[in-house]
Parts: structure tokens; sequence; C-alpha cells
């Protein structure tokens, strides 16, 4: 059984305890078989790679190559930067806090009676905590306050907070709603009378002002040092990890805390016997033969404390929609009615979206779920496009047929999503990112140059003029997004249906006048 860990606001409480309770109330359900089933695949990785371990070279080579690359990643190390990682306490809690007066001082948290996604810090201090089932929340809490999840309003207080990062950088980082991280090294250099410290204050009194939200924050040469730094002191709190103790600060940190482990080589490197980030440095080279290179190179610069700085891709100015996905925590469906219900629900949530962004969605992913947590993604193809040569105009016709990925749920990948919080992250269940296959953003619109005058023969398919097919209004298009929807679930078994989403991607304009647009 996967154990639940202490969050700020519980120290007092006792958590073998509630993982006592939670365990008992998991026997005899699927989601106990699925983690049976993961812990027994898990302790086969695990052996397969253990017996790798005979062949561990323990020559003085191998123990110098090994060396010297370790020492090739330090002479990299860029110490150079300031980071401020912002992380809301209790976001969703506090947000229904702020709207209503009359819950401050109570036991309030987000969710459903199924799974909570956030509690208060008065909650947390009975054990109540993100991701346990709201049922055994009431028994550790009976005044509990339990509140449905308001997406909308948390998405525009989020913005808020979004707005005051980009004050002070406009490249900021937010993986989530309820964080970010920003680069205040330029900042600093525009602001010589300040210090890291004096922003993260001015930072906190910013939010505070706009939205009455408390934050912590970390503050550090590093994205993954700040991070790691904002969950010292919270709630409202800030830690500062000055430069030269990096190294030193890091190697106290337990490996689970550091990202992009996942929980299965996590578990690996327990059974080795590592548990803190100091142990990584001490095995290095039992994890230099056993590890992937790139898994290898991301677990040794976060043990030696080596900055790794976001991708321009990451930053937040950079990011275009280019999906809406309605999902909910799962709760199992045992009433067609139930189904249906949520089906429009997840529907009309989207189609709102999708209006108002002014957006046709190129395609429709499915996503159905059975009971033995298996996931089908079921993929439509909305709006098409054909290619365009000097003898022929044909446009190809709409593909309607689906077609099905099938995967097992694993959920220690991260979610490219930031539409969420932080907490709720943890307990979505999230199926095995397929980004290859229906992430990539559609096709721009470049300008078309009058010199061109080859023929349509000569030219590379990817450099073919198409035309996409448009829907004949917004309308067409919803319903169309409707019956496919309905569609799918009907060739289903109900009994076969634990949970269900949707997903429309590849968002493109919807055009002023034209209903076709070359490219």
């Amino acid at each position: 059984m996967n154990s639940l860990e202490s969050k700020a606001g519980m120290e007092k409480v006792d958590i073998e305890s509630i993982n006592s309770m939670l365990k008992q109330f998991s026997v005899g359900t699927h989601y106990q078989e699925k983690l049976e089933r993961d812990s027994k695949r898990t302790g086969e990785y695990i052996e397969s790679i253990l017996t790798k371990l005979n062949e561990l070279p323990e020559t003085e080579e191998y123990q110098e190559k090994v060396d010297t690359y370790l020492s090739e990643l330090t002479s990299k190390m860029d110490q150079s930067r300031s980071f401020i990682h912002i992380d809301m306490d209790a976001f969703y809690a506090n947000v229904e806090e702020m709207d209503n007066k009359e819950l401050v001082g109570h036991p309030v948290a987000v969710g459903t009676i199924d799974m909570l996604v956030t509690s208060n810090y008065t909650a947390r201090s009975f054990g109540v905590r993100s991701g346990l089932p709201g049922l055994l929340a009431m028994k550790l809490c009976p005044h509990l306050i339990i509140l449905p999840s308001r997406m909308d309003r948390y998405r525009e207080v989020s913005s808020i907070i979004r707005n005051i990062l980009y004050k002070y950088d406009k490249n900021y980082v937010s993986p989530s709603l309820d964080e970010g991280c920003i680069d205040i090294t330029e900042y600093l250099k525009e602001n010589e009378n300040l210090t890291g410290i004096d922003v993260a204050n001015q930072l906190q009194n910013d939010i505070f002002e706009e939205t009455t939200l408390t934050c912590s924050m970390g503050i550090s040469c590093s994205p993954l040092l700040s991070k790691i730094c904002s969950e010292i002191n919270k709630p409202n709190g800030y830690f500062f990890l000055e430069r030269q103790h990096s190294q030193e600060f890091i190697k106290t940190i337990q490996i689970k805390k550091l990202p992009g482990i996942g929980k299965v080589r996590q578990e690996l490197l327990k059974t080795l016997g590592l548990e803190t980030v100091s142990d990584i440095i001490d095995h290095r080279y039992e994890l230099y033969y056993l590890l992937p290179e790139s898994y290898r190179d991301l677990l040794f610069k976060h043990a030696l404390a080596i900055p790794i700085f976001p991708s321009k891709s990451s930053f937040r100015i950079n990011k275009k929609k280019t999906m809406i996905s309605k999902e909910k925590n799962c709760k199992e469906l045992y009433d067609e009615k139930d189904l249906e219900d949520l089906m429009k629900s997840l529907f009309e949530k989207a189609i709102e979206m999708l209006k108002f962004e002014n957006k046709y969605a190129s395609t429709l992913i499915v996503k159905v779920q059975d009971f033995s947590f298996k996931v089908t993604n079921y993929s439509y193809q909305l709006i098409s496009s054909s290619s365009l040569s000097s003898s022929s105009s044909i446009q190809s016709p709409i593909i309607t047929t689906p077609t099905s990925i099938t995967t097992t749920i694993n959920s220690n990948n991260n979610s490219n999503e930031d539409d969420i919080s932080t907490e709720e992250k943890e307990c979505i269940i999230k199926e095995e990112e397929i980004d290859s296959y229906y992430l990539d953003s559609p096709p721009s619109s470049p300008s078309i140059s009058s010199s061109s005058s080859s023929s349509s023969s000569s030219k590379s398919p990817s450099k073919q003029k198409k035309t996409i097919i448009y829907p004949n209004d917004f309308n067409q298009h919803s319903e169309k997004i409707w019956n496919l929807f309905i569609s799918t679930t009907e060739n289903i078994p109900f009994e076969k249906i634990r949970c269900i989403g949707l997903k429309l991607i590849n968002l493109i304009n919807i055009p002023s006048t034209d209903q076709s647009e070359n490219f």
C-alpha cells in the first residue's frame, strides 16, 4: 500500500496510524489490487537491475572514469544566478477562505467524499491532507468542511499571482497553479540596493495585498534548491540558502524530495540502502553502472548541487494553449446515470473553454479507464487538411474512425499540464504520456512567397501547401465532439468503465471569414 507522508502543519500527527487506517480502508478495493500488481512489477524490475551488480567493474580504471565524469560535471557548475521559488500555502483551501471569511478558523478541505485534493492547516492538524479519501478524513475530523473544487476560480486567482511574477521576471516558470519560479538575477542588477531576501519579502507583500493569500519561498542559486528551500518554513515564510553552503545543504536532503526520481527508481535506491543525497555520491560507482545515462546525469547533477536552469520552452511567456483537458479525480461509476451526468459536465466545460478561447480542436481524445486501472485513449480527427497541387484541389474526407491506444496507468510520471495545483497532481491518477502521438502543436501559417513557381510534384510532402477544412460553424463542431464522445461509450460495456475523460487538442484559431486556410 502506498503511504501518505507528513506535510507542513502535520508535525504533531501520528502519520503511521493514519497510514494503517488508510491500508484497512483500501482492503478489497480495485485500487489495492492495482497497488499489489505495481508492487510485484516493481520488485521484478529491481531484481533484474540488481543482478547487474554481479558484473560491476572493480578496476581502478573504471573508478577513475566515474570520478572524471563527476569532475567534468562539477567543472560546468554555474552558481552565478539567483532564483526564488514561490509555493502558495494550501492554495485551493485558502482561496475558499478568501472568498468566504466564515470558513476562517475551521478545518476545510477541497475535493470529494472519494478523494481530497488539498486541506488547510487547521485540517492538517487532525491528519487531513491531500490524497486522503474524504470518508476517512471525516473519521479523523468529524467537523471537517469538504468543498467541491472550483477550478475556474483557482485559475483566475492564479493568473493574478502570475501577473505579479511577470513584473519580476518576464520568463518566469509556473508548472502548476500554486507555484512558480523566477530568475531575479537581472532584477537584482537593476536594483543594487536589494538582496534576494528583500525581493522575497516584497513579492510576498505584493501577493498578499492583491489576494490576501500567503505563500512560502525559497531563495538560492538554482531552481531545484529554491524549490526545496520553499518547503522549510511553511506557511508564510522563506528560507535563504547561500551559494557556498549549497553542496553541504543538498547532502542532507532525502532522495525522495528530488524531482524526476520517480517511485520505482526511488524504491531501487532504497533497496540499495540509499536514503539521503549524500548516499548517491558514496555509491557513485554502482549507480553509474546501473542507471541509464539521462537519468544518471540528472541524479548526479542534483547530488552535486549543480543548477539545472529552465529551458526556453518552459517559460510561461512562450507557452501557447494547445490542449483543453477535462477530467476529474477518478470517481468510480456505479450507475449509468452518473456516467451520463459526468460526460455532460466534462463536455459542457470543455466546449465553454473552447468557445472562450475562440478555437477549434483538431483532435478529440476520449480517455476510458477500466477497473484494472488500464487506460485506453480513443483518438478522433475532427478537422482534416488536404494537400494542394496545380492540378488538383480535392479535399480529403474528415476521419472519424477512432485510433485506440491502451496503456497502464503510471502515477509516477510528471504531467505537462500546469492548470492544476501541486497537491492535486499527487491525487490524480495519470495515464502514461504519449506526447509524440497527440501533443504536437498544429503547424502555423507562414506567409506565402510570390516567387514560388515550382510544381507540387517537386516538393517534399512537408513542403506542400495544405488547406484546413473548417466546420461550417462552432455549433457543428461542438455537436460532432458530443456525438463522438457518446458513440465511444456506447460501444463499451458500462461495467468496463471506471471513469472517463475528455481532451481537445491541437487547438487552432477560428477564422473570421473564410472556412479554409492555406499553410
